[in-house]
């Protein structure tokens, strides 16, 4: 599992970047009622993909744990979809900005690399009992996961905060109603 943990944890930094920059400060996003729908899907992604890189961490995922994390991407794809779906009309008038969308396009593409080699590298323990296998072939330093529960800590403040300032901002158009 060691490519699937290196690409997840390459792509954290380049989601936080694009919440914090684009999604928080330029776009305010979790403000605007257009957005809404957009929102929701971020809020999902922000869970979703530390919940998975988390149970990665931990261990080899066999059995039921493989199909947990399998069913965690799987959603993740969906949610992605309906993301592209949503963004167009959550921006209106403006547009997402190319370089956002560059942003966008390297996270989608490492989420897929990432859920491929999961796959191919934990197809063999899918009918597995079900266990969090320790990891014993590992060329990753130690260090590599506790740096790794430092980032999903970060993701998950961060998705917390962002989750804080949406319901925050629902409130407050809903008392201005």
């Amino acid at each position: 599992m060691d490519i699937p943990l290196i690409v997840l944890l390459t792509a954290g930094p380049l989601g936080a970047l694009d919440v914090i920059y684009f999604h928080l400060w330029k776009f305010r996003l979790f403000e605007r009622p257009e957005s809404v729908k957009e929102e929701i899907t971020h809020l999902f992604r922000g869970y979703l993909v530390p919940i998975a890189t988390g149970i990665l961490l931990l261990g080899r995922p066999e059995g039921a744990w493989f199909w947990l994390v399998f069913g965690l991407f799987a959603f993740d794809g969906l949610n992605t979809l309906l993301d592209v779906v949503f963004e167009p009309a959550s921006r209106a008038p403006r547009i997402v900005p190319p370089k956002e969308l560059a942003i966008h396009f390297l996270g989608t593409t490492l989420m897929g690399a990432a859920w491929a080699t999961f796959i191919l590298n934990g197809w063999d323990g899918r009918f597995r009992p079900t266990a969090l296998a320790p990891y014993t072939t590992t060329v990753l330093p130690e260090s590599f996961f506790r740096l790794g529960f430092i980032g999903l800590a970060g993701a998950i403040a961060l998705a917390t905060f962002e989750g804080f300032l949406f319901v925050r901002a629902i409130r407050r158009r809903a008392l201005a109603a």
